[in-house]
């Protein structure tokens, strides 16, 4: 009895311990990103890891994996495909394929089927038309995406065409601090059960390839997934220089972001409650997480004068965070210590969707080569004002737009949205590469190289370092 006693409480704490399992803290390649929560009873039991809320084996966890900071790298994605030869429930044709009816029956095919996730990790996300665009998609077909729009996407009701846009898998933890859902704000954070249950019909195809648009998930499995979506909180803790990013007094780290989303001193979000701090509109929007560190000595960028390897990367930090709040930067990343925009109807176009903007500025400046390249392996779409009456090819009127991703256009249909998305939040940033809605910055160093071209930064090497500690330290 004894012993049968000894192995139903060692059975139960394994069972609690594998629960528990994605709270531990996981190395990236800044250092580690740690994963918290202040409601014991959202962990893996959660159905954000269930197979069952779908048809085709995926989870919630997918591509979004605890052991990556609720996201996924291309190294992950990588290691999963030479693993299983392609035959992880990562690699569906539905979501992570170039095109949905691509040949999976050999390893070569499913090498190339999968060619977008295994070079940039992003996802493809059909979309449809909205009705009342103010424009119109030139039709193509191509090998490798096969015809756009596609008559026969399984993430759209049946009869419904897709455009296939291909994004990174947005860290899904941190929810409770975002004012709009996705890179296109196409959900709202006031409905999450509605975001959960088109995510599960689209992306799981829950309901099978001919389910309705919500699939057949209930309202209670999508309540329960929303609330751990909005309960859980992933945030980089160590960096591999400054060392943990709350020590000296310092506020970075996923405790003192968890503590946040109870603060009455926290920054209103549509479901913050009426305790909120207000943002005022004109104020100047700041991060102050490093500021315990102003005054530790600084030795020199490059270790001069025998300064400790944390205590110049601290340094750079704190300069990393001044620079942040000089630059342009604070204007889309507005909510302080958090990085997104407080106004969820806030939208911005980088021009990452552009492949003739982006060759523009790689002839001014060949840093910018590397994102061309990437954004160059996308569709591209022509897209044309539906008053025009130009019978010429599409792209040749001066009213055309060619994009690789309408972006917030396909929810509005405006055509003065293309390629505009939301500023996402930077809390757990060094984990998400590559960066970007697409995947066109594979380091922090390219994020960086980027901005500096759009904004004409003019930084120094110092200031680029420094930014890049700092982000990395977020």
């Amino acid at each position: 009895m004894l012993a049968l006693t000894a192995c139903l409480v060692a059975t139960s704490a394994s069972a609690g311990d594998r629960r528990s399992a994605i709270f531990r803290p996981v190395r990236d390649s800044s250092g580690s990103v740690e994963t918290a929560t202040a409601d014991r009873s959202l962990d893996a039991s959660n159905r954000f890891f269930d197979p069952a809320l779908g048809t085709n084996e995926q989870t919630c966890a997918t591509c979004h994996e605890p052991g990556q900071g609720f996201s996924i790298s291309v190294p992950f994605v990588q290691h999963a495909f030479d693993a299983s030869d392609g035959m992880d429930p990562l690699f569906r044709a539905n979501d992570t394929a170039d095109r949905p009816d691509a040949d999976l029956s050999t390893p070569e095919g499913r090498r190339a089927a999968f060619g977008l996730f295994l070079q940039l990790g992003v996802v493809r996300i059909g979309k449809t038309l909205p009705a009342q665009a103010d424009f119109t998609v030139e039709a193509q077909n191509t090998p490798r995406f096969g015809p756009l729009p596609n008559p026969n996407d399984p993430q759209a009701p049946p009869g419904s065409s897709t455009l296939s846009l291909f994004r990174r898998p947005l860290v899904n933890t941190n929810v409770h601090f975002d004012t709009a859902v996705l890179w296109d704000g196409r959900a709202s954070i006031d409905d999450m059960r509605g975001q959960v249950k088109s995510a599960a019909r689209t992306l799981l195809l829950a309901g099978g390839p001919t389910a309705g648009a919500l699939g057949d998930v209930s309202d209670a499995d999508a309540d329960n997934v929303a609330a751990f979506m909005l309960g859980v909180f992933t945030d980089q803790v160590v960096d591999a220089d400054a060392g943990k990013l709350d020590a000296r007094g310092a506020t970075g780290g996923v405790d003192a972001l968890t503590r946040l989303a109870s603060d009455p001193a926290a920054p209103c979000t549509p479901l913050a409650p009426p305790t909120c701090t207000p943002v005022v509109p004109g104020s100047q929007p700041t991060m102050t997480l490093f500021d315990a560190w102003a005054n530790v000595p600084d030795h020199g960028r490059n270790g001069v004068n025998g300064g400790s390897r944390a205590t110049r990367s601290r340094a750079a930090v704190v300069r990393g965070q001044a620079l942040f709040n000089r630059l342009a930067c604070r204007g889309c990343h507005a909510t302080n210590n958090l990085g997104n925009n407080p106004v969820e109807t806030f939208f911005r176009k980088l021009d990452l969707d552009s492949i003739e903007i982006l060759a523009d500025f790689a002839s001014e400046d060949p840093r910018i080569e590397p994102l061309l390249d990437r954004v160059r392996m996308l569709p591209e779409y022509c897209l044309r004002p539906a008053s025009s009456t130009s019978t010429s090819p599409c792209g040749s009127d001066p009213g055309d737009v060619k994009t690789t991703d309408p972006g917030r256009a396909l929810v509005t249909g405006n055509l003065l949205d293309v390629g505009k998305f939301k500023p996402p939040i930077l809390r757990d940033l060094a984990v998400r590469a590559p960066f970007f809605h697409n995947g066109a910055a594979e380091t922090l160093d390219d994020v960086v190289n980027f901005y500096n071209a759009k904004f004409d930064l003019h930084l120094t090497d110092q200031e680029h370092g420094d930014l890049v500690a700092f982000l990395r330290a977020l």
